[in-house]
């Protein structure tokens, strides 16, 4: 599966163009996200996510019977899988193109530029790399996706095209249920390095997304790692998608020739959106 000029013409418009291979036969379909449901696991720094049901069944009848159950919910636009749209990080108070949000920023309209409502649908070819593999074991917070891992990795396997979608897995996915485990508390996270970012953007790719809450290399907990959320969203215009989950693909053997799906809510000014990424093979 191939893509040539699928970068996308405008972030501003919520386009996206460019020349792709559509499947024109699927055999299966992967569901990339993870369940959102009261007392899952997040991130230290957003909100919990929070639903009612708060009309049930039977409360209020129509006529022949009917009735109508409805839900409340409230959550982080960084919750579950979800996206980082280019106004989550800034430097300096500048986002992508060296505009200034500080001014521009309010609590009820949130980001106006760079919100997760400019983003184009993420569409393209996907490759997934598989850390455990590539390690032969289960990696550790002193494991990270750099160049030399990616030139590894990459060697005799398709390399990411302009347009491409590239997935990292860690294996932490494995530990959803144990929050601190999957989180890193404590300890640090595997992830993709400032090398490794350096080494894709320079491809030209469209998204990059990982299967831990915070994407990047965090090899110790208590020094802050932002430096590969800055180069992918703040200098290359590259969203990044967390808390993917990549266990299927990864059990089928599934790293390039498949096809990959999604998009953020449309949130006015939205750092970053819960998605449905899908993989069709």
């Amino acid at each position: 599966m191939t893509a040539t000029n699928a970068v996308p013409v405008s972030w501003g418009g919520r386009a996206w163009e460019g020349q792709t291979a559509w499947p024109d036969r699927t055999s299966k379909a992967y569901d990339l996200a993870v369940r959102l449901e009261v007392g899952m696991t997040q991130h230290a720094a957003h909100e919990r996510y929070g639903y009612r049901l708060v009309k049930k069944h039977g409360d209020h009848n129509y006529p022949k019977g009917i009735s109508a159950a409805m839900e409340l919910m409230s959550m982080p636009g960084h919750c579950g899988t979800h996206v980082d749209s280019l106004g989550h990080v800034s430097v300096d108070g500048c986002i992508i193109g060296d505009r200034d949000i500080t001014a521009l920023q309010s609590e009820e309209d949130g980001v106006p530029i760079g919100s997760v409502e400019e983003l184009p649908p993420l569409v393209g070819p996907g490759h997934l790399v598989d850390g455990e593999v590539l390690f032969g074991r289960e990696m550790t917070n002193r494991d990270g996706f750099g160049a030399r891992e990616l030139e590894e990795w990459f060697s005799g396997r398709p390399e990411p095209q302009p347009g491409s979608i590239v997935l990292f897995r860690t294996g932490l996915m494995k530990h959803w249920e144990t929050p601190d485990r999957y989180l890193g508390t404590g300890v640090g996270l595997p992830g993709v390095s400032l090398s490794g970012a350096e080494w894709l953007s320079s491809r030209g790719i469209l998204a990059v997304g990982g299967d831990t809450a915070s994407f990047e290399h965090k090899p110790e907990w208590t020094v802050p790692a932002l430096d590969v959320h800055v180069h992918f969203l703040v200098k290359s215009a590259i969203p990044i998608m967390e808390s993917v989950y990549l266990e299927g693909l990864a059990a089928d053997g599934v790293y390039e020739e498949f096809f990959f799906v999604a998009s953020p809510l449309r949130i006015k000014g939205g750092t970053g959106s819960p998605i449905r990424p899908l993989a069709f093979v």
